[in-house]
């Protein structure tokens, strides 16, 4: 990883995911503990894209499946029950909502390019909601 990249990992640590930890967090209704293999999210000659692209592709689907799990007792407590952490990585090279998500052990892993397929949220949350709804 070269210096633009490092810089640009450095900010987005900085200043975005403290407020999307925060995000996570209060969708679950619980402090979630996050891993996140950051080398594996940072293509080299690609820094410009990180900050958006990160957010759109794990980030953003994330925080909208929690909530949608979240929105009663039920789910709240099921959540807190099975949920331990969440681990963001690309070991995979998934491009599309089909398998990027996967949740064992109470580890959810959400796998995906970091940089591909951004405008997919939707279809990420949705895959993500039915992989947590079956195995909650």
């Amino acid at each position: 990883m070269g210096l633009a990249e490092r810089r640009a990992l450095a900010e987005f640590q900085n200043t975005q995911l403290p407020g999307l930890q925060a995000r996570i967090d209060g969708a679950a209704g619980f402090p979630v503990a996050l891993e996140v293999c950051w080398e594996q999210l940072a293509p080299e000659g690609e820094a410009h894209l990180y900050a958006e692209s990160w957010v759109a592709v794990f980030f953003e689907p994330l925080i909208a499946a929690l909530e949608s799990i979240t929105r009663d007792q039920l789910g709240r407590e099921a959540l807190a029950a099975r949920l331990k952490s969440v681990v963001v990585q690309n070991s995979k090279g998934h491009y599309y909502a089909d398998g990027w998500a996967g949740f064992e052990a109470g580890v959810l892993t959400l796998d995906h390019e970091p940089l591909t397929n951004a405008g997919d949220g939707p279809a990420r949350t949705k895959a993500l909601i039915a992989v947590l709804e079956s195995r909650l």
